[in-house]
């Protein structure tokens, strides 16, 4: 199953990603954005192209797909 990857080194922390899909990217405490825990996998596909459109507004450039393994 694909799943979104950040590369934190990347991140700009414009927060688009947040904004753009909430259930997906969250702030953490640190202030950093990371993936959602405990995230269905059907929530991935049912907001696949969401998750695209943040890929491809990413300022920094830093959110792309993986693989989970």
């Amino acid at each position: 199953m694909r799943k979104p990857v950040i590369d934190i080194s990347e991140c700009v922390l414009c927060d688009i990603c947040v904004e753009m899909c909430p259930d997906i990217f969250i702030k953490n405490q640190a202030g950093y954005i990371e993936i959602a825990d405990n995230v269905p996998d059907t929530v991935y596909q049912s907001l696949e192209d969401d998750i695209n459109d943040v890929i491809k507004t990413c300022r920094g450039d830093c959110i792309s797909w993986g693989e989970e393994t």
